[in-house]
């Protein structure tokens, strides 16, 4: 296998600052008082980009409700106090029945997602979230004992991270694995900083970090990404929003 992600630098990271002896005091909102809620905050979100061992493949659900009922990241909220691996390792145990260590769990990047429409009433006011979206690998026997929550999603298969760039999916999970791949590149750079290396394979890997990065960030760009899906076609159209 490769080298597990915790043994591996990542470039991005999501710390954690607590002050004070904080202490959780987690309650059951009912669907009214949650409602209400969304209107008033933005929901603090753990999604997973879940890959096979040699990251061409990436595993997806497809959910049943509001606000993406398509193809998506495995993963949910995040609870006060957690940590956004824990977060992620909770939720995954949620929903692919796998129980696996934060270590495991690498962040990809920061995301803000804006959402039309929502499954808690009144439906048209939508949603907000700030997403820590990290990957995961699974190893070969992981991916035999995954088990979806068929509450939650109503489908769920690999995909070929090429299949996602090129096809009808949502712009931030093509977004994800271009963000992955410029970590890679980077993680590939550092590894052979640290060596004997010539120069040319020095260059070699500069330039392949800088052509990942420039692809990541040409896909998005720097204004707020306009997203709406057909879901009768299942077709996604985009468009850049200046201010």
């Amino acid at each position: 296998f490769p080298r597990a992600d915790s043994e591996v630098a990542s470039m991005q990271q999501t710390p954690q600052f607590v002050t004070g002896d904080f202490v959780p005091h987690h309650v059951f909102l009912e669907d009214g008082e949650y409602g209400r809620a969304l209107d008033a905050l933005v929901k603090a979100v753990s999604d997973v980009l879940v890959t096979s061992a040699d990251h061409s493949r990436v595993f997806l659900g497809r959910r049943k409700v509001e606000p993406q009922p398509d193809w998506w990241y495995i993963g949910g909220r995040a609870k006060p106090g957690e940590t956004p691996q824990q977060a992620a390792v909770r939720n995954v145990r949620r929903e692919l029945g796998l129980d696996l260590p934060a270590s495991r769990f690498q962040v990809i990047a920061n995301y803000s997602f804006v959402w039309a429409c929502r499954a808690q009433a009144p439906t048209d006011h939508g949603t907000a979230d700030i997403s820590t979206v990290h990957h995961l690998t699974l190893r070969p026997e992981e991916e035999a004992v995954v088990k979806l929550d068929e509450k939650e999603y109503a489908d769920a298969r690999w995909f070929s991270s090429d299949e996602i760039l090129a096809g009808e999916f949502h712009p931030a999970l093509q977004q994800a694995i271009l963000d992955l791949r410029a970590r890679r590149a980077y993680e590939a750079l550092e590894k052979v900083s640290g060596s004997d290396a010539a120069d040319s394979e020095l260059a070699r890997h500069v330039r392949e970090l800088v052509e990942a990065v420039q692809a990541s960030r040409d896909h998005t760009g720097s204004a707020p990404l306009h997203v709406s899906f057909d879901a009768e076609a299942r077709r996604y159209a985009k468009r850049q929003k200046l201010s």
